[in-house]
């Protein structure tokens, strides 16, 4: 019994001692199998993995709420993009204008010169003045007209120069063909102040019959009209009146008249002979209201300045 008792005993020794043996030969072949890796390892693969663990994960998409977590979740804030910036419109270059010196020296030379000045700085107003009005004293009045009007399309406050208004006046009583035309350059190139041009021709002394006529009926017209001021107007109807005006027509004449206006209303206040001893006024049923309009137009004539009153009056 002793002797297989001891038999055992060292059989049961012995397990422990092939189980340590067979744990250090595994661990040794499983570090030749990774060192084995190792050596055989693709460098490429291993470039590429370390690259991929370099990337960073995109979040995962947050989970669908519910209706009951969408009414307590608080509304996004509306994003407000910034509107596209306008181009910038490059300024309009001012057009070239001639030098001093340069107009000063066409001048002297005559209208040829400034016609060559005027090809070269088309858009010059000094230079069309000029010569428009060197055309106008060398006789070249069509010329010259020609070269008003495009000077009145071009700068309509040359329309207040008084030399142009003085040569306009002066061709206006020349030979119809070239007056006519001085008369269409006022009507329709001038804006107010040819109205009132027009207006100096029918009442001017120095104009005749013919032209004085043409010019009349020019001032009745709806276009012309629509560009004259209230004061020419009235100042027109009172001309054409060949009765006691109407207390409306010296109400007008009251609020928007002016000298040209108080011409003819003075002249209704002058006393007539109307017997061989008696002198008495043309208009008595109106003479309150025609003196209460002249003393209105008084006034104002003397807080501004208004334009010269007519010579004389003229019939239509």
């Amino acid at each position: 019994m002793s002797g297989s008792g001891s038999q055992v005993d060292e059989s049961g020794l012995n397990r422990p001692k092939a189980a340590a043996s067979l744990a250090v030969l595994g661990l040794l072949a499983a570090t030749g199998l990774v060192c084995g890796a190792v050596a055989l390892r693709n460098p490429a693969a291993v470039t590429a993995l370390e690259r991929g663990a370099g990337v960073t994960r995109r979040p995962a998409a947050p989970a669908a709420m519910s209706s009951g977590d969408r009414a307590r979740a608080p509304a996004p804030e509306p994003t407000t993009e910034p509107a596209p910036a306008e181009p910038e419109v490059p300024a309009k270059a001012e057009p070239a204008g001639a030098q001093p010196a340069e107009l000063e020296s066409a001048q002297a030379e005559g209208s040829a010169a400034l016609g060559a000045l005027a090809q070269r700085y088309p858009e010059d107003p000094a230079v069309l003045r000029a010569l428009a009005l060197a055309q106008g004293r060398e006789k070249a009045v069509a010329a010259a007209l020609l070269t008003t009007k495009r000077l009145f399309e071009l700068a309509p406050e040359e329309t207040g120069n008084d030399e142009l208004r003085q040569f306009l006046l002066r061709t206006a009583n020349g030979v119809p063909d070239v007056a006519l035309t001085a008369l269409d350059l006022m009507a329709k190139h001038m804006g107010s102040r040819g109205p009132d041009l027009l207006y100096e021709v029918v009442t001017a002394p120095k104009f005749g019959d013919w032209i004085r006529d043409n010019a009349s009926r020019l001032l009745l017209d709806s276009g012309v009209r629509q560009l004259a001021t209230p004061a020419l107007l009235i100042a027109d109807d009172l001309r054409r009146t060949t009765e006691c005006p109407t207390k409306a027509l010296i109400a007008r004449a009251r609020d928007e008249g002016d000298v040209r206006s108080l011409h003819y209303i003075k002249s209704l206040l002058t006393p007539q002979r109307c017997g061989r001893f008696r002198r008495c006024l043309k208009c008595g049923p109106v003479t309150k209201e025609l003196r209460a309009a002249a003393s209105v137009i008084e006034k104002r004539k003397n807080e501004k300045p208004a334009a010269a009153p007519p010579a004389t009056s003229a019939a239509p």
